[in-house]
C-alpha cells in the first residue's frame, strides 16, 4: 500500500519539530513522523566547526541518503496513512555549495524526481519576532541567516503542486492550526 507522504519543511526555527508532536498528539496512529536526519546526525557528533567545501559537501550528503532511507523504512513498516516528513530530500540542495543542479547530479537524481515523492509540502516560516527565535548547538545560524534559508527552501519547493506555507507567526497556536487543518485534508483525501 503506497502512504501519502508531507514534506515538512522550512527555515529553522520554524516550528517543524513542534508539529510534528502537534500531529502526532492529534493524529496518533493515522500518522507517523520521519525525524530530521540533520538534526540527528549534528547532534550525534558529526562536527560543524569547519565550513569548508568538502565537509559541508560530505555532511549533505549524508542527510539525503539518511532521509531516504528513513522514508523508506517508514514506508515499508508504518500502518499510518500518511507519512510526515520533518524535512525531505529536497531541502539539503539549499546548503550546497555547488548549486541545487550540482547537487542533484552529485545525488543522482534530478529536482522534479525528489519532489514527486511528496503528495504535499508543508512549509513553515520562522518567527517574525527576534524574540522568539533560538540558537542551539544544532541549529546555529543567527535570524537573519534563518530567513536567508527559508528564503532558498520557498523557491526549491515552489514548483510543487500541492504547497501550504504557513508565515511566521508570533503564537506556535496560530501555526497549530493551519497545520492540523492541511494534515486533516490529505488524511480524508
Amino acid at each position: 500500500m503506497k502512504r501519502k507522504k508531507v514534506a515538512l519543511t522550512g527555515g529553522p526555527n520554524s516550528g517543524k519539530t513542534t508539529a510534528l508532536s502537534v500531529l502526532k498528539e492529534t493524529f496518533g496512529p493515522q500518522v507517523e513522523m520521519v525525524r530530521e536526519a540533520a538534526t540527528m546526525i549534528f547532534s550525534g557528533g558529526f562536527p560543524r566547526q569547519d565550513n569548508s567545501r568538502y565537509h559541508i559537501e560530505a555532511a549533505q550528503k549524508i542527510i539525503f541518503v539518511a532521509t531516504r532511507e528513513m522514508e523508506a523504512l517508514a514506508e515499508e513498516s508504518s500502518q499510518a496513512s500518511l507519512i510526515v516528513c520533518d524535512r525531505g530530500t529536497v531541502d539539503a540542495a539549499v546548503y550546497w555549495p555547488g548549486g541545487v543542479e550540482d547537487f542533484f547530479a552529485t545525488m543522482g537524481t534530478s529536482l522534479e524526481a525528489e519532489m514527486a515523492r511528496y503528495d504535499a509540502v508543508l512549509h513553515l516560516s520562522p518567527p517574525t519576532n527576534p524574540a522568539f527565535y533560538q540558537s542551539t548547538h544544532v541549529r546555529t545560524e543567527s535570524l537573519h541567516q534563518a530567513f536567508e534559508i527559508d528564503d532558498k527552501i520557498l523557491k526549491i519547493w515552489e514548483k510543487h503542486p500541492n504547497r501550504l506555507i504557513v508565515p511566521g507567526k508570533e503564537h506556535f497556536i496560530e501555526k497549530a492550526e493551519i497545520i492540523k487543518n492541511f494534515v486533516e485534508k490529505i488524511i480524508k483525501g
